[in-house]
C-alpha cells in the first residue's frame, strides 16, 4: 500500500494536511488530518512496521477498511477494532510523548517517557525495537518538517 501525507497549504484557512492510502488493488481511502495528527500517524507507521503488526491502523486500511470509519462511534462503525489495533494505541502514545511537536526534532526526549512507562504496555518492546522506532520517527518528522506547503511524502506499507 502507498501512504501519502500531503502538507496542507494553510491550516487556518481550511486547507489542512491530508492522508491518502492507495491499496495494492488500486482502491483509495483518504482523510483530512487535524493539527498534530501527522505526528500520530507517523508514530503508527513506525510502530506497525517495526513490530510487524498486520491488524493495527495501516494494516486494516491495507485490508480494505476506510479511514473515516475509524472515527465513527463504535455502534456505527462497520467493523470491530481488533485487539492488536487496540494494543497499538498506548505504544503510539508513548512514542509520541518522546517526540513532542517541536520545531526542532532534535529536542526529542530520547525515549525517557517510553522507558518510564513501558512496563504498562500490552506488548513487550525490546531496546532494539525502541531504538529502531525512535530513529524512524525522528527521520519522518525531520522529512515532514522540511516539506513546503502543498508537498507530499510517500511511504510504503506491506503486510
Amino acid at each position: 500500500m502507498v501512504i501519502r501525507f500531503k502538507k496542507g497549504k494553510n491550516q487556518s484557512k481550511h486547507k489542512p494536511d491530508t492522508l491518502t492510502c492507495i491499496r495494492d488493488d488500486g482502491s483509495v481511502t483518504w482523510t483530512y488530518l487535524h493539527r498534530g495528527f501527522v505526528h500520530h500517524d507517523f508514530a503508527h507507521y513506525v510502530v506497525e512496521t517495526t513490530l510487524g503488526f498486520e491488524n493495527a491502523f495501516f494494516g486494516l486500511v491495507a485490508k480494505g477498511y476506510d479511514i473515516p470509519d475509524f472515527s465513527e462511534p463504535k455502534a456505527q462503525r462497520p467493523f470491530e477494532i481488533p485487539k492488536e489495533a487496540m494494543d497499538t494505541e498506548p505504544i503510539v502514545a508513548l512514542l509520541q510523548a518522546d517526540f513532542p511537536n517541536t520545531p526542532n526534532v532534535q529536542d526529542a526526549n530520547s525515549n525517557g517517557v517510553f522507558r518510564e512507562h513501558s512496563a504498562t504496555l500490552p506488548v513487550n518492546i525490546t531496546d532494539k525495537q525502541l531504538e529502531v522506532m525512535c530513529r524512524k520517527l525522528r527521520t519522518l518528522l525531520q522529512q515532514w518538517g522540511d516539506l513546503q506547503s502543498g508537498e507530499s511524502m510517500v511511504l510504503q506499507f506491506h503486510i
